[in-house]
């Protein structure tokens, strides 16, 4: 049988144009839709945002920069496709009508083998050929495009954290970003969005083996996500996030200095998370956050006291190990971007903890000592980043406990 020429969805646009518009189209229209509710200041949505506004103030880079990087960076994404989607320009051509009779044959065989032929008739049959063919296949091939794309992105973003003179020159940009916002999800360095996005995307659909419209769909929805992950408002009425437990509420815990060597995975699943063990879940990030706040207002009693010496109490739940977390060994702190990425503790910050931490450790017992205006070091926080639990139980909701961050 002679193979079929695919018709475009429509007649005004072929489908491989399309498959590079319409990703465009979903990234402003969705990052326009969060950056009018983030202005609007909706009360049904603010409970849901994850950082208080205020606290935008401590990016590293004007919106309108981040705008400017993103077009760049969609220039480049644009150039690609027309490579990969467009290079070749004939008509996509499918033999559906072969297709379906292999199918059809491989399911007689199985109902053979299983003496089942009897029971279904050649129509019902035909029936599960179609199925098999349009939308199973399909769903396999999606998946697969989705599984790469997560390997390919996983291992790219961690080494970019690992590596200091790639964190440095590269992605310490995107980590200009304390407070995510739906516009920066394409804000990185021209080299590091094309090798992680843009090629990353492209091999996916290139090994998926994927026709147009399942580019459509998969740049589209690969768009969608991303900038769903930036949005800074943890909705539990938002399917993506409920879905998927790689969410706004889970990447953002890497934009913070305690998260930036956890939670690498993006945008789908975070299996090599758990697998690797650079998992963090929302508990986790809480119980730092309370330390750090803890550890925040006892300096400020500390300087405002004018007190050489004075003892706080701090938790003792959490155990100690051989050697604690050192940040001037971390690649990924500011100390290698000249402070761009870096998400210190400023006089303001330890006041507003103390406000929230009028009584320190009601319930502890153990204390640690400041010495004139040296920095505290509570018991247990330092070990707390090195040897938290890598083992999740599930998502667990960020509402109401963001505005600690």
């Amino acid at each position: 049988m002679a193979p079929t020429v695919q018709p475009p969805l429509f007649s005004f646009i072929s489908d491989q144009t399309l498959a590079l518009v319409l990703p465009l189209i979903v990234y402003w229209a969705y990052s326009l839709f969060f950056h009018w509710v983030s202005v609007q200041e909706f009360p049904w949505f603010e409970k849901y945002r994850i950082h208080d506004k205020e606290e935008e103030t401590r990016n590293r880079v004007s919106l309108p920069e981040v705008i400017k990087a993103v077009i760049v960076q969609q220039v480049l994404q644009t150039a690609l496709g027309f490579i990969v989607v467009l290079a070749d320009d004939s008509d996509m051509i499918f033999d559906d009508e072969q297709s379906l009779i292999k199918y059809q044959s491989w399911i007689n065989y199985a109902l053979a083998l299983a003496g089942l032929q009897t029971v279904f008739s050649q129509a019902n049959v035909a029936t599960l050929a179609y199925v098999c063919y349009y939308y199973i296949e399909s769903l396999i091939r999606f998946f697969v495009a989705m599984s790469f794309l997560d390997t390919w992105q996983y291992f790219l973003h961690r080494l970019f954290h690992n590596v200091p003179y790639l964190y440095k020159h590269f992605h310490s940009r995107h980590h200009r970003l304390y407070v995510t916002y739906s516009f920066g999800a394409l804000y990185n360095h021209p080299f590091e969005g094309f090798l992680m996005d843009s090629v990353g995307a492209s091999l996916a659909f290139l090994l998926s083996g994927m026709g147009n419209r399942g580019a459509l769909v998969f740049f589209s929805f690969s768009t969608l996500k991303t900038v769903d992950d930036h949005c800074g408002y943890n909705l539990p009425f938002n399917p993506l996030q409920r879905l998927f437990n790689n969410n706004a509420d889970y990447h953002d815990i890497h934009h913070q200095h305690f998260g930036i060597k956890s939670n690498f995975s993006q945008p789908f699943g975070t299996i090599w998370d758990h697998v690797l063990g650079t998992h963090m879940s929302r508990e986790e990030a809480n119980k730092i956050i309370k330390m750090r706040e803890e550890r925040k207002a006892a300096r400020l009693s500390g300087l405002n006291n004018g007190n050489p010496a004075k003892t706080v109490s701090a938790p003792t739940n959490v155990k100690s190990p051989s050697s604690a977390y050192n940040k001037d060994e971390d690649p990924s702190s500011s100390g290698n971007n000249s402070g761009n990425d870096s998400h210190e503790e400023t006089d303001g910050e330890m006041r507003s903890a103390a406000r929230r931490l009028s009584t320190v450790g009601a319930d502890t017992t153990t204390t640690t000592t400041i010495q004139g205006s040296s920095s505290v070091e509570l018991s247990g926080y330092r070990e707390l980043l090195s040897t938290r639990a890598r083992v999740d139980n599930g998502f667990v909701s960020g509402k109401g406990q963001g505005k600690a961050l």
